[in-house]
């Protein structure tokens, strides 16, 4: 270990930790993993939480060590011992204070993780971070989970099938109210669609209370499921969709997903035909879409009763769908 660095460890000399900022990062870069292994030892001393001094020389030590592996590109060769030390603080409380302060450990694992998802394009790093990231989802710190969670959500870009490892714990974490994962959740079907497919209903019921953008993700999973034809599951979860196909900012992704139902389970739609048409009546942009899942439920029964009706236009039978009425009285249709 280099010189300086193991002076400061070694004595816990805050007085001298930051003079490690002098040194150049070329020049401590061989000494950063025997230095994780020391402060992973400092930090589970039983009075760390009590020590300001040992805290500070860590934090300090932490910094500096992050700092150069990432100027020096290092990440690969000091995963290891980065990670290691990351997980110890599992061991540990990690519950802010009354004084809504960060626990020790907790500081350190958000230095570590700060550090680690810079890298999150790289499948060595991954491999060893994502199932120590997991296990901080359950640990109660609101804003490690949500740190957290936004790394899992770059990792499930970069790497899915790694995260697909941990499809329950990601599960059980949305579940318990941790709506950011719901990102993740469609490239996890895609590897591991099982135990996402038999808690559906469950990840649907909440919908309404979910803002936009979470609401979007969620719906594109159910988007998801429906391209492959998982209409048992789906069929639970179609009276949400058409309670939330009259809001604006999703009524033509929740309209794509019914289109897609339609392909292959028309009848499924049967029962919500007065609703779509309500939809397309209110709602002229949508016509296009509800009617082909009128034109493909109409296979089922050519009955000529008309569907739409509004002013200055006609919209004929599920089989034969009339958009407008020309001058001559002729009905431009598709069928």
């Amino acid at each position: 270990m280099h010189q300086l660095f193991g002076l400061v460890l070694a004595q816990k000399d805050l007085s001298r930790a930051g003079d490690l900022f002098s040194l150049e990062d070329a020049e401590i870069e061989g000494s950063l993993s025997e230095a994780l292994e020391q402060i992973r030892i400092i930090s589970s001393a039983a009075d760390y939480q009590s020590n300001d001094n040992d805290q500070a020389v860590v934090e300090i030590c932490i910094t500096r060590i992050t700092t150069a592996i990432r100027e020096t590109a290092s990440i690969e060769k000091h995963g290891k011992a980065l990670v290691a030390l990351w997980e110890s603080c599992l061991e540990h409380n990690l519950k802010p204070s009354g004084k809504d302060e960060d626990a020790p450990h907790a500081k350190i694992a958000s230095d570590i993780m700060s550090c680690i998802l810079q890298n999150y394009n790289r499948p060595p790093v991954m491999a060893l971070a994502v199932p120590v990231a997991v296990k901080f989802l359950q640990r109660g710190n609101k804003e490690l989970c949500r740190n957290m969670s936004s790394y899992l959500s770059l990792a499930a870009i970069a790497e899915a099938e790694l995260l697909a490892e941990h499809t329950e714990t990601i599960l059980r974490s949305v579940l318990q109210g941790n709506s950011m994962l719901l990102r993740v959740l469609p490239a996890l079907y895609e590897k591991r669609p099982q135990p996402i497919r038999a808690r559906l209903r469950e990840l649907v019921a909440p919908l309404a209370q979910l803002d936009p953008s979470e609401q979007l993700h969620l719906l594109r999973l159910l988007h998801t499921v429906a391209r492959k034809r998982e209409l048992g599951v789906l069929k639970e979860c179609l009276p949400f969709l058409f309670g939330h196909l009259r809001d604006p900012n999703h009524s033509e992704v929740i309209l794509n997903i019914l289109l897609e139902i339609s392909s292959y389970e028309p009848a499924a739609l049967a029962p919500f035909l007065p609703t779509l048409r309500e939809i397309g009546e209110s709602f002229p942009s949508l016509i296009g879409q509800t009617a082909k899942i009128f034109g493909a439920v109409g296979h089922l029964d050519e009955s000529p009763e008309p569907v739409f009706k509004k002013e200055g236009q006609h919209f004929a039978t599920p089989h034969r769908l009339c958009f407008s009425s020309s001058p001559s009285g002729r009905c431009n249709a598709i069928k």
